[in-house]
């Protein structure tokens, strides 16, 4: 856990040396009393609380929770988490919605309504919550487009089970805006896990015009047992939990869920970022997908999963990406493409087109 959450706190921006000296304190992550991961991040998100510095109380409460919740301290870090949120939303008067969702199944945040935009709809990966999300949600004015945030089935306030069939979230997402947005044009943003989802609704669903999506699972990680066996304990245990698995059968009970090859054709763009030393996505995800999206665009970094150690990089990226599908924003697609381009270059970083 410790060496996952430098990941996470890279990603949010948390001061390194804040979160060195956090993770000194922990000697256990199995309870919530003295010593425990969850009472030394709670203690700092209490204390940017009482400052009301309500983005760094978010932070902290995430990790207080992390990976998931099951007991009552990680319970109690959530909810304080989510009323952060709400309380940096109201304080700076944001122009972010609540939606609930599928009847009460899962919630998002949603900025840009009403404008008749585009969407888009992004997801983290089976340990990212919304509220880490906010900045795509700033975006939305400047980019023109209708932006949702939500959570992967399992995780955070999304009441579903991980399974294939979840996919279905990205259609009620549209399916509630359909009076509010440009339903008939979105894009999708999802990381990790969620991008397997992603990818199974952008083949059935011809709302979406795009795919973004950063280390998936697609086929080698379900089928594959010998580097299933090596992917690291907590991302299992994660996986157990949000599947409503055991970890002892997890393997077995995951391993049909590859896109199959009978799969109707992705025929959107699709702009894969895989990380060359990834310890828990395969690199042979990127050919496996070569031949189910006919428009595939891979970018390699060399780094780890999640790629922490190009945020800067990688973002560029990922809004070259989002902007590339929108043909109301070539010339900024393009800007933006050649900014990233250069950049990395300088690090030895390039794209690759698929036929």
């Amino acid at each position: 856990m410790k060496d996952l959450v430098h990941l996470h706190s890279r990603a949010q921006a948390i001061d390194r040396r804040l979160t060195a000296a956090v993770l000194a304190a922990i000697e256990s992550a199995e309870h919530d009393g003295a010593g425990s991961w969850t009472q030394a991040w709670s203690e700092v998100g209490e204390a940017a609380w009482r400052e009301q510095r309500w983005l760094d109380a978010v932070k902290m409460f995430n990790l207080a929770r992390f990976p998931f919740v099951q007991r009552e301290g990680q319970r109690r870090a959530h909810h304080a988490c989510v009323a952060s949120f709400a309380a940096w939303v109201h304080q700076t008067r944001q122009r972010v919605e609540t939606l609930t969702i599928a009847g009460g199944a899962f919630k998002a945040y949603a900025a840009g309504l009403d404008h008749d935009w585009p969407m888009l709809i992004v997801t983290g990966g089976i340990v990212s919550i919304k509220e880490q999300w906010h900045r795509f949600l700033q975006l939305a004015e400047r980019l023109r487009l209708c932006v949702v945030v939500a959570e992967m089935p399992g995780v955070g306030e999304n009441t579903l089970c991980y399974h294939p069939s979840a996919h279905a979230m990205y259609g009620a997402i549209l399916d509630t805006l359909v009076q509010r947005a440009n339903t008939a044009h979105c894009h999708l943003l999802a990381l990790s896990f969620s991008g397997h989802l992603a990818l199974l609704h952008a083949s059935v669903d011809q709302r979406i015009i795009g795919v973004t999506t950063v280390g998936a699972p697609v086929v080698r990680f379900f089928r594959d047992e010998a580097w299933f066996a090596q992917v690291p304990e907590v991302t299992k245990r994660t996986l157990a939990h949000l599947t409503r698995y055991t970890p002892e059968t997890l393997f077995e009970e995951m391993r049909n869920w590859a896109l199959p090859d009978d799969l109707p054709p992705i025929t959107v763009p699709v702009y894969y970022l895989q990380s060359k030393w990834d310890e828990i996505i395969p690199e042979g995800e990127v050919a496996a997908l070569g031949w189910l999206a006919s428009d595939l665009r891979s970018y390699r970094l060399p780094d780890v999963h999640g790629s922490p150690n190009h945020l800067g990089l990688m973002s560029l990226w990922i809004v070259s990406t989002i902007l590339a599908t929108d043909p109301r924003q070539r010339i900024k697609a393009g800007l933006v493409k050649l900014a990233w381009r250069v950049r990395a270059a300088m690090q030895g970083a390039r794209e690759y087109r698929h036929a």
